[in-house]
């Protein structure tokens, strides 16, 4: 199964006094999901499916992409990409999904919850994966015994041209 993670873009600043969930894009994230809009139509990367976590910011990301991207299916919420969900969480649910046959899956979330799961996916620990805010990291993941994946590639959003 390929799977896409797609951290969500640039947001508000955490130490606002709004709640981390609300916090919003700002213009330099939608100016990044303009850029990874135009990159994926460029190079024919259009999602077979799109999960992404409740909070606002994810979830302006992927509506935006959503938009911007044509075919780009509408994203599904599921509070297992929430921002305190554990890799493991994850990985069941991806489990889950590859059972259904689903081969093409992008995740719009955050990290670290991230960068843990590809680094299990990967069989290695988490202080060697970073995903940069907008990036596109792609695994193809086997999940028929234990899961496990190889990288194909990690784009920052400062490469999509």
């Amino acid at each position: 199964m390929l799977i896409t993670f797609l951290r969500h873009a640039t947001a508000e600043d955490g130490c606002l006094s709004i709640s981390d969930a609300d916090r919003a894009l700002i213009d330099k994230g939608e100016k990044q999901i303009k850029r990874l809009a135009a990159f994926c139509l460029s190079k024919g990367l259009i999602p077979g499916s799109v999960y992404c976590s409740p909070l606002l910011r994810a979830q302006q990301t992927a509506r935006m992409l959503n938009q911007r991207l044509p075919g780009c299916p509408a994203p599904q919420t599921v509070n297992w990409l929430g921002i305190d969900t554990t890799s493991p969480a994850i990985l069941a649910e991806l489990t889950k999904l590859a059972k259904q046959n689903l081969d093409d899956v992008w995740l719009v979330g955050h990290e670290p919850n991230f960068s843990a799961t590809v680094s299990r996916l990967l069989d290695t620990v988490s202080e060697k994966i970073v995903i940069k805010k907008a990036s596109l990291t792609r695994l193809d993941a086997d999940f028929s015994s234990q899961a496990s994946a190889k990288l194909l590639w990690s784009i920052p959003n400062s490469l999509m041209r």
